[in-house]
């Protein structure tokens, strides 16, 4: 914090003596105006040699070049006012059975002074900086009512943001660049109250230009922290990652290349306010060699190697070389080869995998695609399971133009079998992929699972997920089902990595068979009907291991959408006998645009699902409609005056789960009138579940004055 004082402060004194300098050095009068004479007339006598120096440029004053030349210079007052309302009922599952309520309220006001500048320092070829900075005082009142004491707090203070960039020799051979940052922002979440988000961020990288061998340097330093006007501990989160990064290119030729790469991580997370955290240290390398050849460089090899190396929490090991070859034989016709090695830890798991493959595509015109792929893999795991799979993949996608419009086709197959030995021991799997998908509870791909093993994070594995908080993991039969948390970090349709161990009671092989096929017509006036079929067939060799259950599939979708410029309605039916949970479902959807002008627009969609699930595995059947509905509206009032809303509405009913609503409503007003700005925001939030119910209110205000010192100039 007393560096980002210092930082501020050099800037406004600095900001101060040159906007001085630069009003002083400013010429009272300009060459070739009125008060300098009439101009000169030619005439039929002999020139005179003029000996005096030549005036200089109206943009160049006289005296000396400074050093440091602003090209934008500005200060700004600025006042925020900001009013949370949240309230909390649930049940406590007690004899008595009674109702928890909580009720939580803040305001806050901040009083700030801000400066904006940019500008160069020697000339454009040095140096140039971008400078922005706002300090200024905070005023919180916090109050809690619950049952019990009631909760006070009173925390002022004061805040600072900034925003600080340099480029030195922006276009040298060898160039630079750092920046320091420190900004306030706030996340919306559908249904639930906005974060507050506080974001430090610096660093610099180095860059070597040259067509042969370019390189780049960087280090970059982040914490985040996130919080919950609304007092709820359970949003807080703080997040740190320090990086450092080598790259370069050895551009051999046109066709040839070879680049390396290395990264140092260093991550730290405390996650929603609790104790538990996640600390990694990472070494990354990887190098990877293109060669392209053939007619116009069409065909091509690519060999990969990496390595990566973790210590601490959720520290994950793995050592990869492969490679690939893809020949181009024909305009129509191409092969690929392919051969990898992927050595895997994950915690105290670690498995080897050797995998190989060949492949061709085939291009008949412009409508005809085919695709054959053949693989065969091993993996060894260290004290669990070892198994070799080997299978094959042939896809067939067909494309035409017709008189009605064009019709499209793809079919594909693909068949595995795999043979698991030294049974009774474990199974791995390391970052299998898995969807949620509302109201639908998404199945792990093995039986057994050790439910104490499952680890979740997201695609990027840089935030871990905890059980209870953001999902929930049942065992149905012997699959494992995962369902989110209406209330936790995981949305809708999100996609995450899970990690798990999973028991092998005996040797056994288990051959998957499975089709896909998809048709389609999009007509010329907007109708496109289709039809979509999976149908995957499971079966065991040694049909003497009652315990095991086949996974067999068979999902038909049938539906059509019609578009329209300003609209468009889809209707579906799923049909989906699973093994695990088989269901019947109808879809509804549409989107319009409502009112459409210069100065408004209206938008709206919506869709409607209702699920009939049979039931299996102990979960009983049950029926589900899902309702979601959206607006948003934009008015232009005035050239300066913007007006925007948007509301969303969930409404969920399950027979078995309970009904839940969802309320999410948002409203901003935009005015500026010359230097003065003022933004007023609303947010409005419901999410009620079948157990608890949560309501909150948020509004603020800004209020923003510039103040120009030194107008932009190019």
């Amino acid at each position: 914090m007393t560096q980002s004082f210092i930082v501020v402060g050099s800037l406004l004194g600095a900001a101060c003596v040159f906007a001085v300098a630069a009003s002083a050095d400013t010429p009272t009068s300009q060459p070739g105006t009125a008060e300098s004479g009439p101009p000169r007339i030619a005439t039929s006598q002999p020139a005179q040699v003029d000996t005096a120096p030549a005036p200089k440029p109206a943009d160049e004053p006289a005296g000396p070049k400074s050093l440091l030349r602003f090209n934008e210079l500005s200060f700004d007052l600025g006042f925020e006012g900001a009013y949370d309302q949240h309230d909390t009922r649930f049940d406590i599952s007690t004899p008595l059975r009674r109702r928890y309520r909580q009720s939580n309220r803040t305001r806050r006001f901040e009083e700030t002074l801000g400066l904006h500048g940019s500008g160069v320092i020697v000339d454009e070829r040095t140096l140039l900086f971008d400078a922005a900075g706002r300090w200024g005082l905070s005023q919180e009142w916090f109050r809690e009512t619950r049952p019990g004491p009631d909760l006070r707090r009173d925390p002022h203070g004061d805040l600072l943001e900034y925003d600080f960039g340099l480029t030195l020799f922006p276009r040298g051979k060898l160039s630079a660049t750092g920046y320091a940052q420190r900004l306030d922002s706030r996340i919306p979440r559908a249904f639930q109250p906005s974060l507050d988000r506080t974001r430090e961020r610096y660093g610099g990288d180095v860059f070597f230009s040259d067509p042969r061998l370019p390189m780049r340097l960087s280090f970059e330093h982040i914490y985040d922290e996130l919080s919950s006007r609304t007092g709820n501990l359970l949003d807080d989160e703080r997040r740190g990652r320090d990086s450092f990064r080598y790259e370069a290119t050895w551009q051999i030729d046109q066709r040839h290349s070879l680049r390396l790469e290395y990264e140092y991580d260093d991550r730290r997370e405390q996650y929603s306010g609790s104790n538990t955290r996640f600390d990694t240290t990472r070494n990354y390398v990887t190098l990877n060699h293109i060669l392209r050849f053939g007619d116009q460089g069409r065909s091509s090899w690519e060999t990969l190697a990496r390595f990566q190396d973790e210590t601490g929490d959720l520290a994950r090991d793995n050592v990869e070389v492969s490679t690939r070859l893809r020949l181009q034989h024909t305009d129509a016709l191409a092969t690929n080869y392919a051969a990898q090695f992927l050595r895997d830890s994950f915690q105290e798991l670690s498995t080897r995998a050797w995998r190989g493959e060949a492949g061709l595509t085939h291009q008949l015109g412009d409508s005809l695609t085919t695709t054959v792929q053949l693989y065969g893999l091993r993996q060894n795991a260290d004290g669990s399971s070892d198994f070799t799979e080997g299978g094959g993949l042939a896809n067939v996608a067909f494309n035409r133009e017709n008189r009605l419009g064009r019709f499209s086709a793809n079919l594909s197959y693909n068949h595995v079998a795999t043979d698991t030995n030294d049974g009774n021991r474990r199974g791995i799997v390391i970052a299998e992929s898995v969807t949620f998908r509302d109201p639908l509870s998404s199945y792990l791909v093995h039986t057994d699972v050790d439910l104490v093993s499952l680890v979740i994070t997201d695609a990027n594995r840089s935030r871990t997920y905890l059980a209870g908080r953001d999902y929930t993991a049942v065992r149905l039969g012997r699959y494992t089902a995962l369902r989110r948390v209406a209330t936790g970090q995981i949305t809708d349709r999100q996609t995450v990595l899970v990690s798990y161990t999973y028991q092998v009671f005996s040797d056994y092989d288990v051959t998957r068979d499975r089709i896909d096929w998809r048709v389609q017509q999009a007509f010329k006036c907007g109708l496109t009907p289709y039809y979509a079929a999976s149908i995957q067939n499971e079966s065991l060799d040694k049909p003497r291991y009652l315990s095991f259950r086949a996974r067999n599939v068979n999902r038909h979708r049938v539906g059509a959408t019609y578009r329209q410029k300003r609209w468009s309605l889809g209707l579906e039916y799923e049909y989906n006998d699973d093994a695990i949970d088989p269901y019947q479902a109808l879809h509804f959807n549409g989107d319009v645009v409502l009112w459409q002008s210069a100065r408004h627009q209206l938008d709206g969609k919506g869709t409607l699902s209702r699920f009939r699930f049979d039931g299996s595995d102990g979960l009983a059947a049950h029926d589900t409609t899902l309702l979601d509905l959206g607006t948003t509206y934009r008015y232009l009032l005035a050239r300066n005056l913007e007006a925007n809303a948007g509301a969303l509405y969930r409404y969920e009913d399950d027979s078995l789960f309970g009904l839940t609503h969802g309320v999410d409503l948002t409203a901003a007003l935009d005015w500026k009138i010359g230097h003065f700005s003022l933004r007023f925001e609303a947010e409005y939030d419901v999410l009620d579940l079948p157990d608890s119910r949560d309501d909150s209110a948020s509004f603020w205000i800004k209020l923003k004055r510039d103040i120009p010192v030194l107008a932009r100039r190019s």
